[in-house]
């Protein structure tokens, strides 16, 4: 593919513009930790330019970079008057110490605040996570047509592949992290699960060892992934299955390249757990470059391909490159792949206030797939959302609306379904968790009631069998709350009442359920 050999060209450019400063390794910051929330509301305010949020997770040095640059920028532009009074004297500065005190270390590191910071280290538990979470009901399976011939409907979705049951669910997990000689890191993050009917069971939720030489990291272990700017869900990739066992190559700060400005990639590879009538135990391979060329323009572009498996490892050279970048499918050959690709793009209009005085700042993106049919992809879906920040200049709310559709019309099932290779990985689609010929309509509003108590806001309407198919709808209304109690705890409750309307009686008829969460976050 042509967009395909222009990137590697760009990625083999990028080595010339190496970062010189802070080459040390460090872990991922998790994708359900309260840093991307608040990383985000200061870039709504101007106070970040470089973040390049299409590819998740940050490494925590990456994190520390952002918070820096807040915190360099803040300090110009503090007493300029361009914030509403409770953004300028409560929420950015509560913001900026919750980072400040999270990512002391590598601030120090990196020379933002004075201190020492040790290159070898172990914080045995640096967290700890307990959740008591509620269903009235199993998820619903409905028919599909393809393979797989059923979709199953996820009341909670987005969190790394946990299935919870009816009734009674409980999960504890705890996060710890080892550093060597700067440049080697470790990281560890079990989970146990005790549900309702099932016998307790550990798991690790991801645990990671990461190698870094010349702003290069090689990472190698169970870790998750999420590209693109959507923040509801991801055309290709997205943490709603279970973490990948993966070994992956980026870079820990971005390139800064000419023009371009600064760029990022990761480049990945894993097995998925596919059984048949799919061919079993398939490669994945996966690579995304992100680049910024203006503070306000936010590009990426994100490939996978999945080949070989059971009875299909004889390939050869070509055959790999075939399966890897070939712009036909080989359908029967041992060549054959499923591949997809995606471009997005996000558009953020900062101080929006001097021209319209509705938001502080607006942000616009968008995500288009395509699946791997011709030499010009075609079968696409699409994402695309908008976003206002600081809503009526209060300081206090945030508006988000984003609207995915994975019902191509010239094939209405051609996303997450393939006759050997669906992008499944423990039965979990990796993907959008809205499924294939699908829609899924979603808006939240969050309000800032205090500093550090937020109230959220949601609907979502899914919608099942878009086109030419039997139709299942879910509708579903929740609201949750977040309490910063201090530095070490937090508190989040969740309620969601979902409509299930099956008017053809395909997945068990017509039901209301009830969901109910607690969750209690404590860090040392």
């Amino acid at each position: 593919m042509a967009i395909l050999r222009g990137l590697f060209l760009v990625f083999l450019l990028s080595f010339y513009f190496v970062p010189s400063a802070w080459p040390s390794s460090s872990v991922n910051v998790p994708l359900d930790s309260r840093v991307y929330a608040a990383l985000e509301k200061l870039e709504s305010y101007g106070l970040i330019d470089s973040a390049l949020a299409g590819t998740k997770p940050y490494s925590r040095l990456e994190a520390a970079r952002l918070v820096g640059e807040a915190m360099n920028r803040w300090r110009q532009v503090a007493d300029q008057g361009k914030f509403s009074r409770f953004a300028r004297y409560e929420m950015i500065p509560f913001l900026l110490q919750e980072l400040e005190e999270e990512f002391k270390g590598e601030l120090i590191e990196r020379g933002d605040l004075v201190g020492t910071q040790p290159g070898t280290y172990w914080k045995f538990v640096e967290g700890i996570n307990l959740r008591y979470q509620y269903q009235s009901h199993d998820p619903v399976t409905r028919p599909q047509g393809g393979n797989p011939s059923t979709h199953r409907v996820y009341p909670i979705y987005n969190n790394d592949g946990i299935v919870y049951r009816k009734y009674n669910n409980f999960t504890a997990d705890l996060q710890g992290e080892i550093r060597l000689w700067n440049h080697l890191s470790l990281f560890y993050r079990p989970i146990v699960k005790a549900f309702e009917d099932e016998d307790t069971k550990v798991d690790l939720r991801q645990g990671y060892g990461k190698l870094e030489a010349w702003n290069l990291e090689l990472e190698v272990g169970r870790d998750q992934l999420w590209w693109g700017p959507g923040g509801h869900g991801s055309l290709l990739m997205s943490n709603n299955a279970r973490s990948f066992d993966l070994v992956k190559l980026s870079n820990s700060y971005p390139y800064r390249i000419p023009l371009l400005g600064p760029l990022k990639f990761n480049l990945f590879v894993s097995q998925l757990d596919n059984e048949a009538p799919s061919i079993k135990d398939p490669t994945l391979f996966g690579m995304r470059f992100n680049l910024k060329p203006h503070p306000v323009i936010e590009l990426g572009v994100s490939y996978l391909s999945i080949f070989d498996g059971e009875g299909r490892k004889s390939l050869d050279f070509e055959d790999y490159l075939s399966a890897l970048f070939g712009t036909s499918n080989k359908s029967g050959t041992k060549a054959e792949s499923n591949k997809q690709i995606s471009i997005d793009l996000s558009l953020r209009w900062p101080n929006m206030d001097r021209v319209l005085p509705l938001a502080k700042s607006v942000k616009l993106y968008g995500e288009v797939g395509a699946e791997d049919h011709g030499a010009l992809p075609d079968r696409r879906a699409y994402i695309v959302g908008l976003g206002f920040y600081d809503l009526f200049l209060l300081g206090r709310m945030d508006f988000k609306a984003e609207y995915a559709c994975t019902s191509p019309t010239s094939n209405p099932i051609a996303w997450y379904v393939h006759p050997e290779y669906p992008p499944l990985f423990h039965e979990r689609i990796f993907g959008h968790h809205v499924g294939s010929n699908a829609e899924d309509i979603f808006g939240r509003l969050t309000f800032s009631i205090l500093k550090n108590l937020v109230l959220g806001v949601d609907f979502d309407l899914e919608t099942q069998g878009k086109r030419d198919a039997q139709t299942t709808r879910s509708y579903q209304t929740g609201v949750d709350l977040d309490i910063y109690i201090n530095r070490w705890v937090s508190v989040f409750g969740r309620y969601i009442y979902e409509r299930f309307e099956d008017r053809d009686q395909i997945a068990g008829g017509s039901e209301d359920y009830h969901m109910g969460g607690v969750e209690v976050r404590i860090k040392f």
